[in-house]
């Protein structure tokens, strides 16, 4: 990746002399960045443009260049791409349109460009993107035209879609807030964003990024990239209907709809997804502050609604607010005009107006122990006060940095005064106080929380013993017996049963297991027995279970024969196949209601026990492993340990492509399957 960025001479493909051509564009954005690479313009025509000459074939160039960028009509791109590999162009950015974004009939042309790119050994971003920009050194090949407005920043981006990329550069810049390099990737043809992400996690001008996303490449790649990042990875990932395409046949499937395991996966490697640019821009306003590392907060405000208004924000994302130390009340107090203000955290500096005191204020609470970061809320209109408020301003984030602390300012002025202290100060600028300090928990929360993303080592004793058994079983529903073998190799724990196939050989299993009993359907095609009544429980005798026998028959002749279970705690685990990250755990509330519930958590396959240990927290059913009145606790750890084998089996064995176990019941000490359930197949 690094030579793309870092080309030092550029052949821009596309471009004539013509007005309204767009290739022209990207001469501009090479001038208005100031690339001081060497440009070589190309276009069928010839001619000049801005002082460069026009060659008429990339095979003309009398040098190899480290990059082409490319602008000319689809059906052209591959003989074009074919000239590159022969010039010894190794690195190509197409930005035409035309190819699979528009159908399957134009599949031949990316058919066409992957098998050159194998042959010449490319690297190709794109089709169907905007290209890259990288601030330092002024290399800028989109054919929308930018302007370098904020100076360079410390964000990079990734965008599939160049639109939504030039658009989050422009807020970004509203806000006076620079990015380092950005790449708009499109098609995604080649080079994806795990390649991208990959290279700004390792580059030294880039400390935040931001990823916009249609589609995902490769889900698992992903959150490996993501996991070894050490910066923060910011993800708008759009498109979110996929649910629909699913055939929920199990309740695994209708409960982990697409967007959910993206969400899940997101959490699981620590990236940070937001459902917007503006929500996007806010939180790396709140990245670009010095970290937060504890929840004890100053809220320093001129406006007593405000302090209230801050106050309701710090309860709602769990920030402490520690009094304020004697010397500092004693510092406001000596300035206080009426005595009538309330000088406590949040401290309302209503009838102060002795703005250098209020830096003062903001310096000593910067200053103390007892406080990991500061809320300053300021409001003036800028009529008599502009100049002294515009200092107080900027030495805030003096402030904040000498101290490393956050100094989150919330500023209430008009518009021109707002503007003017956005260009003016170095640091972000807020104006809301919840907005603020939801971004700043974002980021305490952040430093808090190590990702745990796929397990690596199996639990001891553990094998992939079904792996080859589970590529055998036919597509469609998994028969009973066939799925316990499956099961118990994994030391997954099931209530004691047989399947058997007559009345006589049920009655007899019936007294093996011991009354009373539990009789249900064998038929795999009976996915849900107790909606369609192929269920009986509590059989206590002979000719209980006889009768429910004859009336179970419909069914077919396989039965299952079921030991009762003791009371206990009851709750869901299942899985299944991801088409983007592979197999994934689903668990929570079970019982006849966990379709009407839906309160499920979800983890990309394998798992730890610590991150099992976080999927159960996520549920409100986590409150029920602590006992109910006064009532033994149920086996947690049973349950934990129960839940990493089968992340491990649906791991070893893809061709289980949806699995249900419901209920779980857990008791004091261990845990027992009483329902299983799967679908065998390829996805």
């Amino acid at each position: 990746m690094e030579r793309f960025f870092e080309a030092k001479s550029v052949a821009l493909i596309g471009v004539s002399s013509s007005k309204g051509n767009l290739g022209r564009l990207m001469v501009f954005n090479m001038t208005e960045f100031r690339y001081g690479g060497v440009i070589y313009l190309v276009g069928p025509k010839g001619g000049a443009f801005l002082g460069h000459k026009i060659y008429p074939s990339v095979l003309e160039l009398p040098e190899p260049v480290d990059l082409a960028v490319v602008l000319i009509p689809a059906r052209s791109v591959p003989e074009l791409l074919r000239q590159c590999g022969e010039r010894g162009i190794e690195r190509v950015v197409i930005e035409s349109g035309g190819f699979g974004e528009l159908g399957e009939e134009r599949g031949y042309l990316e058919a066409q460009i992957r098998e050159i790119i194998e042959h010449y050994r490319l690297r190709v971003m794109g089709p169907n993107c905007i290209g890259i920009i990288n601030r330092r050194s002024g290399l800028a090949v989109p054919f929308m035209p930018f302007k370098a407005e904020a100076a360079p920043g410390r964000i990079s981006i990734v965008s599939q879609s160049g639109g939504v990329g030039g658009t989050m550069v422009n807020s970004m810049a509203a806000e006076n807030i620079g990015f380092s390099k950005f790449a708009s990737i499109g098609n995604k043809l080649n080079i994806n964003e795990n390649d991208l992400l990959d290279y700004f996690s390792r580059d030294s001008e880039t400390e935040l990024i931001f990823c916009y996303l249609e589609g995902i490449a490769d889900g698992r790649r992903l959150m490996e990239v993501a996991a070894r990042s050490a910066k923060p990875i910011v993800v708008h990932k759009s498109n979110r209907g996929q649910s629909g395409s699913v055939i929920a046949l199990s309740h695994s499937a209708s409960l982990s709809t697409d967007d959910a395991v993206v969400d899940a996966a997101f959490r699981q490697c620590g990236m940070i997804r937001v459902n917007d640019q503006r929500d996007a821009v806010e939180l790396f306003k709140g990245m670009l502050l010095p970290p937060m590392r504890g929840p004890r907060l100053a809220i320093i405000s001129r406006s007593g609604g405000h302090a209230v208004m801050a106050a309701d924000a710090a309860d709602e994302f769990g920030f402490e607010l520690p009094p304020f130390p004697p010397e500092i009340i004693a510092l406001a107090h000596q300035h206080s005009r009426a005595q009538v203000i309330d000088l406590h955290n949040p401290m309302d500096l209503g009838d102060l107006y002795y703005l250098p005191l209020y830096r003062e204020l903001a310096e000593r609470a910067l200053g103390h122990d007892e406080f990991d970061g500061l809320l300053f809320v300021y409001n003036y209109q800028g009529t008599f006060d502009a100049e002294e408020s515009r200092k107080l301003i900027a030495g805030l984030g003096e402030l904040s940095g000498r101290f490393n602390k956050p100094a989150a300012l919330c500023l209430f002025t008009m518009k021109k005064e707002l503007d003017f202290n956005r260009q003016a100060v170095s640091f972000p600028i807020f104006t809301d106080p919840r907005e603020a300090l939801r971004v700043l928990a974002v980021v305490r929360d952040r430093a808090c929380v190590k990702p745990l993303p796929l397990a690596i080592e199996r639990p001891p004793g553990l094998g992939p013993a079904a792996a080859a058994a589970s590529a055998d079983l036919a597509s469609g529903p998994v028969a009973p017996g066939a799925l316990a073998a499956i099961l118990e190799s994994y030391g997954v724990p099931l209530i004691p049963y047989e399947v058997v196939y007559s009345e006589q050989a049920v009655l007899d299993a019936a007294r093996r297991l011991g009354l009373p009993v539990a009789l249900k359907t064998a038929n795999p095609e009976v996915l849900h027995k107790t909606d369609v009544g192929a269920v009986r429980l509590h059989l206590a005798e002979d000719e209980a279970v006889r009768q429910a026998y004859r009336q179970l028959a419909e069914f077919g002749p396989a039965m299952l024969v079921q030991k009762m279970a003791e009371p206990g705690l009851e709750w869901f685990v299942g899985g299944r196949q991801d088409r983007q990250f592979g197999p994934v755990v689903v668990v929570g509330l079970g019982g006849i209601y966990v379709e009407v519930l839906k309160e499920t958590a979800i983890r990309v396959a394998p798992v730890m026990p610590a991150e099992v240990e976080k999927l159960l927290e996520e549920s409100r059913g986590a409150a029920l492993f602590s006992g109910v009145r006064g009532g033994p606790p149920p086996d947690r750890k049973a349950f934990v340990d129960l839940i990493v084998k089968v992340s491990w089996l649906l791991t070893d064995c893809p061709h289980i492509r949806e699995l249900d176990l419901n209920p779980v019941r857990i008791r004091p000490v261990g845990c027992q399957i009483l329902d299983w359930r799967a679908l065998s197949g390829s996805l």
